[in-house]
């Protein structure tokens, strides 16, 4: 079995064996929350100097719209890191069970 590559080794690997997703889905969530959390406190703020009732309104509206957001990101890394591990994983059982092919224990 090849051993785990580091972050720029993988980077930089052309041959893809080794994946760089599963290593930045943290920092990747981490942007998407400040970013969007950044976005939504500037649309409320902004919000309250078009109106009172404007400001109530996306003080209501734009948390439950960052919520949402939120939990559609992570959704989608998961998905996406769970493809990955199972590429990985794959690939590990394909690379044990190479020797049952030559042992003809397996057709």
């Amino acid at each position: 079995m090849a051993q785990k590559k580091g972050f720029i080794q993988s980077f930089f690997d052309f041959s893809f064996s080794s994946f760089v997703a599963v290593k930045i889905a943290g920092v990747l969530y981490a942007i998407n929350i400040v970013g969007a959390g950044l976005f939504a406190f500037s649309v409320i703020i902004s919000r309250f100097f078009q109106g009172f009732f404007y400001g109530i309104g996306a003080l209501i509206v734009f948390p439950l719209l960052y919520l949402m957001y939120i939990v559609f990101i992570r959704l989608s890394l998961e998905a996406m890191v769970v493809l990955f591990r199972i590429a990985e994983n794959t690939a590990r059982t394909a690379e044990n069970t190479k020797y049952l092919k030559n042992e003809k224990l397996l057709k």
